[in-house]
């Protein structure tokens, strides 16, 4: 299924209701990540015929008052994308700023006011969202320059307005021939992928999953003080839980207790630790080393 084809400009001058033609829908399906991309200027920048040549691959020179939305599926590093672009058909405002992901800044080369309302509008958009997590792209067009409307904005004026807006890339396009148009929408979609992927990064390692390092050291170092515990407070509960653990050796209670006293280095005999056993053990002991020839030992009842 893919994406239907945007419809094409008027060539001739219409009213301005209908000079622009926006998108009947932003999406097809919320599987394919979304690109959101601004476009501000005033109406002297050349933004309409910029989006116009990308969209479409023609040129049309007339420029949308009201501005407009479109759509295009775009690849970036292997992955596909709905690029959402949003012509501003005035200065940014707080619901632009909040939606967008990515801004790109028009100006014409040949129009003193357009280079100056850049500016403007960038401090507009800093009122309203961090720009250090917005990319940016400054784009100064050429279009309008002709013999009686010669260039006013030269190179190094240009850049340093983009070394302003923190150091964004520039670009000078135009949309007659196609001049680094696509590099332009191509660029932009690319940075924001890219910030997307570092905070992705950021975000990772701070995720504790049950089966990082963090969780297995602990649990294998709690498991056999729990095993001692139980053991030294009886043999039940002990071997109840270590036959659900089978990688846990299985010990006897006398065992655990033979070994630990053998590991202290207190004098006590071991055989202090039968205490509890009942008479009938020392009798037995007693009547084996009879011989077999004298009358076996009984016991009286009481």
């Amino acid at each position: 299924n893919r994406l239907p084809r945007e419809r094409s400009w008027p060539q001739g001058r219409q009213n301005s209701g209908n000079s622009f033609v926006n998108s009947q829908e932003w999406t097809l399906s919320r599987s394919v990540p979304e690109l959101k991309v601004g476009i501000v200027g005033n109406l002297s920048s050349g933004k309409s015929a910029l989006v116009h040549r990308y969209l479409t691959g023609t040129y049309v020179q007339e420029e949308s008052p009201e501005g407009g939305r479109f759509k295009k599926e775009i690849v970036v590093d292997g992955q596909s994308y709905l690029l959402l672009i949003r012509d501003e058909g005035g200065p940014p405002e707080l619901q632009f700023a909040a939606w967008v992901d990515a801004v790109v800044f028009v100006f014409s080369l040949e129009d003193e006011i357009s280079f100056q309302t850049v500016y403007n509008y960038y401090l507009r958009l800093c009122s309203y969202r961090n720009t250090a997590e917005v990319p940016m792209v400054l784009v100064g067009t050429q279009d309008a320059i002709s013999a009686t409307n010669p260039r006013v904005i030269d190179d190094s004026r240009a850049r340093k307005l983009s070394n302003d807006l923190k150091r964004c890339t520039y670009y000078e396009t135009c949309a007659t021939y196609g001049l680094n148009v696509e590099r332009v929408f191509q660029d932009v979609a690319q940075k924001v992928v890219a910030l997307r992927k570092k905070h992705q990064l950021s975000i990772g390692p701070c995720k504790s999953l049950p089966n990082s390092p963090s969780h297995s050291s602990v649990s294998a170092a709690s498991i056999p003080s729990v095993h001692i515990n139980q053991a030294t407070n009886g043999g039940g509960a002990f071997s109840d839980y270590s036959s659900s653990v089978p990688s846990t050796p299985s010990i006897s209670q006398r065992e655990l207790r033979i070994e630990t006293i053998a590991a202290s280095n207190t004098p006590t005999p071991i055989r202090k630790q039968s205490k509890r056993r009942s008479n009938i053990f020392t009798i037995c002991a007693t009547v084996s080393n009879f011989s077999s020839t004298k009358r076996p030992f009984q016991l009286l009842p009481n």
